[in-house]
This record gives C-alpha cells, structure tokens and sequence, in this order.
C-alpha cells in the first residue's frame, strides 16, 4: 500500500513538473507582435563611405608673418587645401620630444588645420600617404597638422603632426608644393577673415590655441525640407531575428522594439532613434580596434551615411567608449544644447560590443538648402568677453561659430548661425550681440 501512494505522489511530481515546465517555455509578455508586412530590405538606404570622408578639420588658418587669416567648411579653399593634404605624401617621419613651445610656429608662412578631437595615430595612417616602414606610431592622437614653409631653398612644405595628449610632435617633409601654396593660399590671403589667437587651457604642456574673428562676421540662415527614415528598416539591421521581435508601447506614447534583451525605441515623436544593447563586461573581451574605427564600421554596416557627419568628439570613460558624429550643413557644425540632440549620431561600446546606437530618423532634401537672410555675428573680443561673464573661463574648451536646429513643422527645418561655448563637454549657444538681417523669399511655407 505504502509503494502504492509513493508511486502515485511520484507520477502527480513529474505531471506537475512537466506542466509548470510547458508553461514556463511558452510564456509570453503581453506585448504586440511586429507586422512583417511593415519590414523593409535590409539594403542600405545611406551611402557607404570611406574613413577621409567624416574626419575633417574645422578649422584652417593661414600665417603669414604677423597676419593671421581663418576658413571654415562655408570656403572652397578650405575643401581644396585639406584633400590636395590627403593626397599627399609624408616621408622621414621623426619624433620630436625634446621640442620647445616657441619653435612650433617657426617659419614665416604656416598652415595649421585644427581637428574637432584628436584623431588616432592608426586611422591617421590609414588616411594618409605616410613612408613605409617609419617608427612614427608612438604617437596616440593628433589634434593639429602644421604645414611649414621655411623660405629654404626646398620646393616642398615641411610638416607638423601635434599631439597635445602625449605631447609630442612628429616632424617631416611633404610633396605639397611650396610654390602652390605661396600662389594659391599664401597670396589670397585678403579674401578671408582676420583672426587673433585666444589660449584655452587643456592642462597639456602645449596650450591650446583658438583663432577667432578681429570683427564681426555674417552667416546665412537656412531652410530645407526633410524627409523620414522609416524606423523599420533598422529592425533586421539591429535584431539579429525579427521573428522574435516585439513593440509595446511606453508611457510617452513612443514606440519601443524588443527581442527581450535588445531595445530600439522612438524617441522626439519619431524623430530620433535610440537602441541600447545590455553587455555584461566582464565577459567581453576588449577590441583591437580603436572605437573612432568600430563605430564607423558599425554605422557604414548599419544603412550607411545620410546627409553630411563629421567625426566630431570621442572619448574613453573606465570600460564604456563612445564617438560622436555630427551633422555639417553648409560648412557648419550644427549643435544641440537642450533635449536630444538631433543633429548627431552617437555609437557606444563596452569591450568589442556596440552596447548604444543613437542617430536622427530624417535626412535634409536639398543641397545646398536655401538661403532666407543672415545674420551678423559678434567679433571674437566680444564673444570672449561675454563667455567669460557666463563661463568659469578655466573650463572653456572651445568656442566657434555653428548652426541652430529648428524643425518649424514636420517637414520644414530652420538653421541659425550662433556663437556657441563647449563647457563641461557641452555645447552652449550664446548671443553677446548679433542683428539679423532681412530675410529673402524663398518659396518654402
């Protein structure tokens, strides 16, 4: 009797358990299941670029003796100066550790093309056309490239890569021609804008220099029309199987994606794009690959470059990495100090492993967009008295000239020229004193 009830409680055990087993693998959240008749190819609706492409200087000034001029992204001179660099060459590398400050600008005509953030020493290899076989890599980053013409009986300009990191100088000799750049820059000079120098202090034994405006400068306000980036199309490129992809809605309203770990959520009413990739760091192993390098990667293997983006910031933080591409329109950064930024696509990662992939979900129409007015800007001597007022001036980082985002409507988006403060790793915008101009018809409501 007794082998009888044990035999019994055994069966109901193994009933139960098969039960609550069947129950557990076949659970599901109350989410709603994704239509697949709203998914699209999975085809890049971007371009896919090339490294030289989305790391560019903002900045090129030119010295000649005590004159000192500056181009932005807005002058023709500036794209044609930096892309007859890229095709240049660059031979007997070395590395100047023993250098003295005073000696960095020795020469009587220079070049100095100032990068947003400092580029690695590896994607700068890939990107230029350096001497095979030079021990130059030691060098981590670098912020500045000075081209020299020392008035010698060489045809060719002398080089500078500074790094202000390390800091060290790596020194050599190019095929840009001497005479090309006394006719072509050096001579036309009077055609761009005067500028002084202003130190910012990064805490490097190399100061920091900015070059901003003797007076007042005018920028174009602008207007363009866009178009949406269908969210869908990233669900097979994030979602390793969209079968097992689900949307539910958040308390804003917006719309989120998950497989159960990964989520991508719409975001600004579905203007913006963030997915978030959860990665546990103790197992993942750290990549070989620079994080400048991988998140170029991810973004040309994830639908490609809409628009124009720049490689504009990058930073290491413990074991999170992340980079930060930001949209250029007309020769301009365009910035974002409050909410999400709009005008920028950001890659993360933990390790080897994207962890946080954010970017807009629209693309401007037209190229170049339209012209409504201008505005005229503050001279540098009152821009840098004002952020002083506003700023600890021991903090300021940068200070440069960039554009408003404004979308008006769904469709239409507006863009202002403004002074802007990078503070605390943030861009500000500050108005010291600018008039606008009256603005031109130009056929957009």
């Amino acid at each position: 009797m007794m082998e009888r009830i044990k035999s019994w409680t055994l069966t109901i055990l193994v009933a139960l358990s098969v039960i609550l087993t069947w129950q557990l693998w076949t659970f599901q959240p109350d989410l709603a299941y994704l239509d697949e008749s709203d998914y699209l190819p999975s085809e890049n609706f971007g371009e896919e670029l090339d490294l030289q492409d989305v790391i560019w200087p903002d900045q090129l000034v030119f010295r000649n003796g005590e004159s000192q001029v500056a181009l932005n992204g807005t002058e023709r001179a500036f794209s044609r100066f930096y892309n007859t660099l890229l095709e240049a060459r660059f031979e007997d590398i070395t590395l100047n550790q023993d250098f003295e400050v005073d000696e960095l600008y020795e020469g009587q005509r220079i070049a100095e093309l100032i990068f947003p953030t400092p580029i690695p020493g590896d994607i700068l290899d890939e990107m230029l056309n350096f001497e095979e076989d030079i021990p130059y890599l030691s060098i981590d980053s670098v912020d500045r490239v000075l081209l020299i013409d020392e008035g010698v009986d060489s045809e060719n300009l002398q080089v500078k890569f500074v790094s202000y990191e390390d800091p060290v100088v790596l020194e050599g000799e190019t095929n840009f021609s001497m005479s090309d750049f006394r006719e072509q820059y050096i001579r036309q000079m009077d055609e761009f804008t005067s500028v002084f120098s202003y130190e910012i202090d990064n805490g490097s034994v190399l100061p920091k220099t900015i070059y901003l405006p003797e007076e007042p400068v005018t920028y174009s306000t602008l207007s363009d029309t866009s178009s949406e980036i269908n969210y869908n199309a990233f669900l097979r490129l994030l979602f390793n199987d969209s079968d097992y992809v689900k949307q539910y809605h958040q308390d804003n309203r917006e719309a989120s994606f998950t497989d159960g770990n990964r989520m991508m959520s719409l975001e600004d009413n579905g203007d913006y794009l963030n997915y978030v990739n959860p990665v546990y760091s103790e197992n993942v192993p750290d990549s070989q690959n620079h994080v400048v390098e991988a998140s170029f990667d991810f973004i040309n293997s994830r639908g490609g470059w809409t628009d124009t983006y720049r490689l504009y910031d990058w930073k290491r933080r413990s074991q999170e990495e992340n980079a930060t591409y930001r949209m250029i329109v007309s020769g301009l950064p365009v910035f974002e100090s409050q909410g999400l930024d709009l005008a920028s696509i950001n890659v993360s990662r933990v390790g080897g492993q994207v962890s946080q992939y954010s970017r807009p979900l629209f693309n401007l129409d037209e190229s170049p967009i339209d012209a409504r007015g201008s505005i005229e800007l503050a001279d540098g001597e009152e821009v840098i008295e004002f952020a002083e007022e506003q700023f600890d001036p021991e903090r300021i980082e940068n200070i440069q000239i960039g554009y408003k985002m404004e979308k008006t409507d769904n469709v239409v988006i507006r863009f202002e020229p403004s002074w802007y403060v990078n503070y605390d790793d943030a861009w500000y915008p500050i108005e010291p004193g600018g008039t606008e101009e009256g603005e031109e018809e130009s056929g957009l409501e």
